[in-house]
Parts: C-alpha cells; sequence; structure tokens
C-alpha cells in the first residue's frame, strides 16, 4: 500500500445560479491548492480568505492510497467564511 497524506487550501465562490423568480446565490468550488505542510495550507488560505476575493476558504489534511484511489476524510485545520457544512 503507498499512502501519503496531501495538505490542502481550498476556495470557495458565490455564483448565481437559475433564471428569473428562482436565481438564487449558491456556494461552488473553487481552486484548490495543494500545500506541502499543514501549516503551509492554514497561512495560504488565512492570506486567500483575507484578500476578499472568496466567500470562503479550508485547509485540510487526506490521506490517499495512491495504488487503490481511496482518499481518507477530511481532517480541517481551518475553516473561514461560508464553507460547506460536514456532514455528520
Amino acid at each position: 500500500m503507498s499512502e501519503s497524506t496531501r495538505f490542502v487550501c481550498q476556495t470557495y465562490r458565490r455564483a448565481a445560479r437559475g433564471k428569473g423568480s428562482s436565481k438564487r446565490q449558491v456556494l461552488v468550488q473553487g481552486t484548490a491548492i495543494e500545500c506541502k505542510t499543514s501549516t503551509e495550507a492554514q497561512s495560504r488560505a488565512q492570506r486567500m480568505f483575507e484578500g476578499g476575493s472568496y466567500a470562503g476558504v479550508d485547509a485540510y489534511s487526506v490521506v490517499v492510497d495512491i495504488d487503490m484511489g481511496d482518499y481518507s476524510d477530511p481532517i480541517f485545520f481551518l475553516r473561514l467564511g461560508d464553507v460547506p457544512p460536514l456532514d455528520m
């Protein structure tokens, strides 16, 4: 088994969906940036959120089994702004 831990900074934006009276704002996934460490992912997420271009950002890690193509559940280090709810 070939596992590795990936550290990610994930951005989210607001976008208009629908037409006419059914038009609404939704949260959409933006850029996912792979980082070298959890500290780097958190720092980048903080800077990107403070820049004001994103509705929200997450910094998290996942364990990836490269051979099987499996991903663990994310472990969140930082969640700022409007981010998707965690499924319980």
